[in-house]
């Protein structure tokens, strides 16, 4: 499993980057790209 801390620090460097971010669908998509990247 990915450190789910690092994830959400990275999720929330990746919110200051974006602020459409809040976007459920956008969301989802980088969550699912920053835990490829952890794999």
């Amino acid at each position: 499993m990915p450190d789910m801390d690092a994830v959400t620090a990275r999720a929330e460097l990746l919110e200051w980057e974006t602020p459409e971010f809040e976007d459920i669908g956008c969301a989802a998509e980088v969550t699912m790209y920053v835990a490829q990247l952890e794999d």
